[in-house]
């Protein structure tokens, strides 16, 4: 199974933006602990509204296809 991971982590960096920069360029779309919870954790989210991908498109000025990637699930080991 695969899942989708926003690349936070490496645009913020990339750009030299803060989580706290990231929230507050985004105009109220996205939250100063959402910003916090997705560098934190790497970019995985279980659910994302359009207004959050939205406000990351716009404020990053990237295209879906920068903003995600998708990752293979990792799954328990068989003891």
């Amino acid at each position: 199974m695969l899942m989708l991971r926003l690349r936070i982590p490496e645009l913020l960096a990339k750009r030299g933006l803060t989580p706290y920069a990231l929230a507050k360029r985004s105009g109220g779309r996205i939250s100063m602990s959402t910003a916090y919870r997705l560098r934190e954790n790497g970019g995985r989210l279980e659910t994302f509204s359009a207004t959050l991908i939205e406000g990351l498109l716009d404020v990053f000025a990237v295209d879906i296809a920068e903003l995600m990637e998708r990752v293979p699930e990792r799954r328990a080991k068989a003891k």
